[in-house]
Formats: C-alpha cells, structure tokens, sequence
C-alpha cells in the first residue's frame, strides 16, 4: 500500500477524468490520497471530491501565489469547513513561495503565519510550500515548534532539509527525484530518516520517469516516485511502502486508516 500525501484532484487538468484517476491509484496499490486544495473555490472542490471517493481525503489552505487574492474572512472560511468536514486532514498548503510569479514577500508571511496559528488552534498538521524561501519559512516555524508538518515537494539544498530535519519535519518527495537534473533532490530522499519521508505525486505537475512528458501526473504515478527513492536509499519498494504510509499515518492521525 502506498499514500500519495500531495496531489491536486480538483486541478483543471484532472477533474474531468476524476473518477477514472482515483481508480487507476486504487489498482496500483495507491489506496489513500490527499487532495490539496489551493484557494477559497478550490476549497470547495475538495469538499466534494473527499465526499465522492472514501480513499480520498483532503487539506486546505492559500497557496502562497494566491496570498494577494483572498478575502479578509478567508480564515473564518476555512475555520467553518474544517468544522463540518472531519476527512479535512491538515492546513495546507500554505507557506512561502520567492520564485517566479508569487504575491511578495510582505503579504505572504502574514498569510502564511494566520493559517499556522488555525493549524495549532485545530491541532492539525501543516503542509507547507517553501520555494526559495527556505530562510524565512524556518524563521517563522520557530515560532510554531507544535505544529506537525511537512515540507512538501523539497527542492532544497541537504543542507536546508537538515535544518528542516533538525526542526522536526517530515519531508516530501516528488517525482523530481526521477530528473537526471536533480542531484540535490536525490541527495535529500537519500538523507532524510526513515520516519520522517513521504513520497508524493503533486499531480498533475511533475510526471515522474517513465512518464514524463508522456501522461500528465495523476496519483497512480506515485509508485514511479516511491520506486527511484528505495533504489535511491538501498531498500526494497515493500519496505519503503511500508514506512512511508506509517509516516503518513503518523503525521495525519488515525482518519487516514
């Protein structure tokens, strides 16, 4: 059994073939998934999908590049679905984002750090986006040492993950791990202890080999991320289903059962 922690259900690219998606993850042993929703009307979305498909659970937040975009109530929203929505699993994602077209710094932290105080006044886990930002994000998790969470899809530096590793985190790995450009990311899945790695699709970004540039990404594909990070770590694919989806559970708590 593998639990593909990370993906977009609701994106544009997948939802008309929703259905279909789930169960191809199903067939391949993918029995839990958690769709990310990104922003208020994508909120919405994942209410529906975690109502539709009983493997499917979910987390919602503002993505950082929505964090210019929001209404001033955004957290009392997310407050009232999380009340009414018990396979609502995490705070996420939510974070700091520095590269390409994010909302600036100045109105990210804020928003960043109101969804971490709804995260620790839930007791929910937190799943974060850190691109180019992974300074400013440790600062501000000092702060928030009671929130579990993960560090989704890591493209940091070894050096940046052990920071993360030493603040409690779990990290995220995607199918980058696959690229030949991506030696950093490989050095990472290879440094983080075995209780604290997930293994992740963000489909439908980042098909991993074989199928990239073939299909675009979708949950099923998870077993090509999890495939090149035993390899990677020396272990056998059971072995590292196993430990992944009991650090799944760990982080998530027992509703993801």
């Amino acid at each position: 059994m593998l639990i593909d922690t990370h993906c977009h259900l609701t994106d544009q690219a997948i939802l008309p073939d929703q259905a279909a998606v789930v169960q191809r993850a199903i067939a391949v042993g993918v029995q839990r998934m958690i769709t990310i929703g990104t922003g208020p009307e994508d909120h919405l979305r994942v209410v529906d999908a975690i109502g539709l498909y009983p493997q499917v659970f979910g987390a919602i937040a503002v993505h950082p590049h929505l964090a210019g975009e929001i209404p001033s109530d955004f957290i009392a929203a997310m407050r009232a679905l999380f009340a009414g929505q018990p396979r609502l699993l995490a705070v996420g994602e939510c974070g700091l984002d520095y590269h390409g077209p994010s909302a600036n710094a100045a109105l990210q932290r804020p928003v960043f750090i109101q969804q971490l105080e709804l995260a620790r006044q839930l007791k929910l886990p937190a799943i974060l986006h850190v691109r180019d930002a992974h300074a400013d994000a440790l600062s501000i998790m000092a702060d928030y040492a009671d929130v579990p969470h993960v560090v989704h899809c890591f493209t940091g530096t070894a050096e940046e993950a052990d920071r993360w590793l030493k603040r409690g985190a779990y990290v995220g790995i995607t199918g980058i791990v696959t690229y030949k450009n991506a030696p950093d990311v490989r050095a990472v899945a290879m440094l983080v202890p075995e209780n604290r790695l997930l293994v992740e699709t963000d489909s439908p970004y980042l098909s991993p080999e074989p199928v990239r540039k073939i299909k675009i990404n979708e949950p099923a594909f998870v077993v090509h991320v999890a495939a090149r990070v035993a390899a990677q770590r020396g272990v056998c694919a059971e072995a590292l289903a196993q430990s992944t989806t009991a650090n799944a559970r760990r982080l998530f708590g027992p509703r993801l059962e």
